[in-house]
């Protein structure tokens, strides 16, 4: 049977570091985000790679975006009794702005320390979160014939082989549009480059061209040979005298 707001506000005190009553909500008890927290790197441009952990001052916030999981310590140290079972969930605000609790659902009995919240953002949108902000909530009930509980201890901060698989960056919609994005830009970078190049390269080829074609055309000025004088006379008398025999075997040619 689970625990009512009487028995919670009776049994809470010696369960849960820092207890106020104000955080009993009806059957269940607000726990806050605690000193440190880690959000996956996303791959976009200007969010770096192999994000170390975050040590939040108390009101300093940070973002969980579309498509990333975040690991959260819980402020506050709980325990469960022997003969005790506890459940933990993410409250509906933000459960309706898409994050999803993933990192179980209930605490054995036995356990003591601070909870750690894996969470994921299926959302369309960045969730906003900050120190000491109450987001979690926890159930306690009663386990029948309970015998003795395996002591388990909680988390004093987010053990580091559970950020190394996340380190590389998870491939959300948005980091893949960001790639896009980066990699069309690259594309026409080098497209405007190349045309750049064709244009010098085919000014380059029409001037060389201009310049062998002048030289050639110098250069044949140079080589064809000069007439020699009277060449150009002896030629004319010839034609002259081939002209008028012609004229003369055809009677054509008139007497003196």
């Amino acid at each position: 049977m689970f625990w009512g707001k009487k028995k919670l506000a009776r049994e809470l005190p010696k369960l849960v570091t820092n207890f106020d009553a104000k955080c009993l909500d009806g059957a269940s008890y607000r726990l806050s985000v605690g000193e440190e927290v880690y959000v996956s790197p996303t791959g976009q441009p200007g969010d770096p790679r192999n994000k170390a952990k975050t040590q939040l001052a108390p009101g300093a916030g940070f973002t969980v975006p579309p498509g990333q999981f975040g690991f959260i310590l819980t402020e506050e140290e709980i325990e469960v009794p022997a003969d005790a079972l506890a459940f933990i969930s993410i409250r509906a605000g933000y459960k309706f702005s898409g994050l999803v609790n993933v990192s179980g659902f209930h605490v054995d009995p036995g356990f003591k320390g601070k909870l750690l919240f894996s969470v994921f953002n299926a959302g369309p949108n960045n969730v906003h979160l900050s120190r000491n902000e109450q987001c979690f909530l926890i159930w306690y009930a009663d386990v029948a014939e309970a015998g003795p509980a395996q002591v388990k201890a909680g988390y004093a901060n987010i053990p580091s082989q559970l950020t190394g698989p996340l380190a590389a960056g998870i491939q959300s919609f948005a980091g893949l549009e960001g790639k896009i994005s980066e990699t069309e830009k690259k594309l026409s970078d080098r497209v405007t480059a190349l045309e750049r190049e064709q244009a010098v390269l085919k000014w380059g080829l029409g001037l060389a061209a201009g310049i062998v074609l002048t030289l050639g055309l110098k250069q044949c000025g140079i080589d064809r040979p000069a007439d020699r004088p009277g060449t150009a006379a002896v030629a004319k008398t010839g034609q002259d005298a081939t002209n008028a025999a012609a004229a003369d075997r055809n009677g054509l040619t008139k007497p003196n």
